[in-house]
């Protein structure tokens, strides 16, 4: 993590493997790159383990995934014990099709964060719905031109 420190990167992601929690904290201490959890979120679905989760961590962000950690009301409650600790969260949307990334969008647009977001273009898919959804110099914006919509693949 020192060597990758001189790269001013912001932060990063879950650099040990998850169920670790102990050493998860020392490196949170000691870092001098941010650590941002995620995988470690995913199994965990009870109120009081969310908030043990984060109070023996201590991270300095955690990274939702709604469809991976329950939906937009777990992502709430992960948001809420998060900011009571002060840590600070993102979005992503990663490995969503353009219909679920389009939801996780306008929600999050709700939720009033002032970080960037990880949401993505929902490109993943070969089939796809069509969507109005397009990533502009860094920046999710909707088309009013285009519509959400079926393509059909034909053989």
């Amino acid at each position: 993590l020192a060597s990758l420190a001189v790269f001013d990167i912001h932060s990063i992601e879950q650099p040990i493997a998850t169920g670790h929690w102990k050493e998860m904290h020392k490196l949170a201490r000691i870092s001098p790159i941010p650590i941002a959890l995620d995988e470690e979120l995913i199994p965990i679905r009870d109120k009081a383990e969310r908030e043990k989760l984060l109070l023996s961590i201590m991270p300095q962000y955690i990274i939702l995934k709604p469809s991976l950690l329950g939906g937009f009301e777990d992502c709430n409650e992960w948001i809420s014990i998060a900011e009571s600790l002060g840590i600070k969260w993102w979005m992503t949307s990663a490995l969503e099709s353009n219909i679920g990334l389009n939801a996780i969008a306008q929600w999050t647009a709700t939720l009033g964060s002032d970080l960037p977001q990880g949401l993505g273009t929902g490109q993943l898919y070969t089939n796809n719905l069509e969507s109005p959804l397009a990533v502009d110099g860094g920046f999710l914006k909707y088309e009013n031109e285009k519509k959400m919509g079926f393509r059909f693949i034909r053989n």
